[in-house]
């Protein structure tokens, strides 16, 4: 990524670019992905020592 993009993007700054709203949506499928994969990483070991 392209860090003069990514600091023109946290200050709101070249929203008007369609590549800013790919790099947005792109971090936040990123996020959801990580956060759901915690979930069930975080589900799966609590439910082992149960067996």
């Amino acid at each position: 990524m392209e860090y003069e993009r990514l600091f023109a993007i946290l200050h709101g700054q070249r929203l008007d670019e369609p590549l800013t709203w790919v790099y947005i949506g792109a971090l936040v499928a990123v996020a959801i992905a990580g956060w759901m994969f915690g979930g069930v990483l975080f589900d799966g070991a609590h439910n082992v020592g149960e067996q």
